[in-house]
């Protein structure tokens, strides 16, 4: 194979297929904070450096990054990619719309949107598949029935007497 080949067939696709999922995955955080109070600073498709974004008007910086093979959602507050609270103070405005500063369970709920929204998406494309392309199956049809082919054989019996309410 020449190597066009490789990249429009396979490394091209993946990239495409993966930023899909990374997507779905983000914008799975992304709701769920914002539906929680908390202010997301920046929603990155990929890492490294920007190559091109916007900032929209609750000041959320949405860019695409270099290397597509991953994602991420910074929220307020965060020092690092792990979430760890900054050392800056914070006014009581910016505790509040702060991720540390929410209960245990929303940022549980915040931290479990993205799986939950790759979860969602497996659903909807499984059930788009099986509605509209459907499921592959060979139907049971009857070729020839041969009359009597089991007492031919000897399996059953000619008669089978019948008694009601009386077991042999």
């Amino acid at each position: 194979m020449d190597f066009l080949n490789v990249l429009t067939g396979t490394v091209v696709p993946f990239l495409i297929v993966l930023t899909v999922l990374v997507f779905v995955h983000e914008m799975g955080h992304y709701l769920i904070a914002r539906k929680n109070g908390v202010r997301v600073e920046v929603f990155s498709i990929g890492f490294g450096p920007e190559v091109f974004g916007w900032t929209d008007r609750v000041d959320t910086r949405w860019k695409f990054s270099l290397i597509p093979l991953g994602g991420y959602v910074k929220m307020f507050g965060d020092a690092d990619a792990a979430s760890r609270p900054s050392d800056a103070p914070m006014t009581e405005e910016e505790r509040a719309v702060s991720f540390q500063s929410k209960r245990l369970g929303q940022r549980a709920w915040i931290v479990a949107g993205g799986p939950l929204a790759n979860f969602i998406l497996a659903i909807v494309i499984f059930a788009g598949l099986f509605t509209f392309v459907g499921q592959p199956f060979s139907p049971a049809t009857v070729g020839e029935v041969i009359a009597d082919l089991g007492r031919i054989r000897g399996r059953f019996p000619a008669r089978r007497p019948h008694y009601p309410g009386r077991w042999r």
